[in-house]
């Protein structure tokens, strides 16, 4: 009993932290992907800025040299930034930054589509996308008159935000494995002590119980024994009687002939001597 009642309540447990685990793995995800999301807009804003003020005094995209090293020095403060892209209002890669993981498993180009939407964003709002590998941001770059000239996108390995999720998720499972397998020792130790004195109780009635029922079916047996031998006792009694009845019967019958055959004797001597 104490191990079914154990059982049910790790069967709760178990399902309450696995709802734990689904909500906080839920929250932690949301979190994540807002803090990343925010930390990689915060990156393509500050080059933005940087880029627009070549473009506020007068300089075109595709004139900047200075941009790629400006590109350079702020992808080697995040090694998980896979390239930086600035392209002009046709979509043309003017300017990009290359990370030397691409050298060995190169991305997927960047669509034409996504590239169309930055430029045609009208705020300064970063654009967020994904796909299968990488994590992308873009922003349109606009001069001092109010003029899309170009955008700006960024790839971030996708690699490093799934795994930082698994390892969350992996951390969560494990704990709420320990908290299951604590409380089901302590609910097993409860349930123990809590019944202990329950169970010796049905113990002593179960073996009362026990006693009674045999000492019942003994009694049961014992006056099933006393009837055979009480009918057995009476149909001798009745035999016993009939026979004797019978006994006295025989009794009066041969009493009967004898004084029918001594009156006969008598009837002869009297005849005899009349004769005579």
């Amino acid at each position: 009993m104490s191990f079914k009642i154990t059982g049910t309540i790790t069967v709760l447990i178990a399902f309450v932290l696995s709802l734990a685990v689904l909500m906080n793995y839920a929250k932690f995800e949301r979190t994540f992907n807002n803090l990343t999301e925010s930390r990689l807009a915060f990156l393509v804003q500050d080059l933005r800025d940087t880029l627009e003020f070549g473009l506020d005094l007068g300089l075109d995209p595709a004139a900047m040299a200075n941009t790629a090293a400006i590109l350079t020095r702020e992808a080697a403060q995040d090694p998980h930034i896979l390239s930086i892209s600035v392209f002009n209002e046709q979509g043309d890669i003017l300017h990009q930054y290359q990370s030397e993981l691409l050298s060995h498993d190169p991305v997927a180009p960047l669509a034409s589509i996504w590239l169309q939407t930055v430029l045609q964003t009208t705020s300064k709002t970063p654009q967020h996308a994904s796909d299968l590998e990488t994590l992308m941001v873009g922003i349109p770059l606009i001069n001092n008159f109010g003029r899309t000239v170009g955008g700006l996108v960024l790839r971030y390995d996708r690699s490093f935000y799934d795994q930082e999720l698994q390892q969350t998720l992996f951390r969560l499972i494990r704990a709420a494995l320990l908290i299951l397998v604590a409380a089901s020792l302590i609910a097993l130790l409860g349930v123990w002590l809590l019944f202990r004195g329950t169970r010796r109780e049905l113990r002593q009635i179960s073996v009362a119980l026990e006693d009674f029922l045999e000492n019942r079916r003994t009694s049961a047996l014992s006056r099933n024994g006393d009837s055979v031998l009480a009918a057995l006792e009476t149909a001798a009694e009745l035999k016993s009687r009939e026979f004797q009845q019978r006994l006295v019967q025989a009794a009066r019958i041969l009493c009967l002939e004898q004084r029918l055959a001594g009156q006969a004797r008598h009837g002869k001597a009297y005849s005899s001597e009349g004769i005579q």
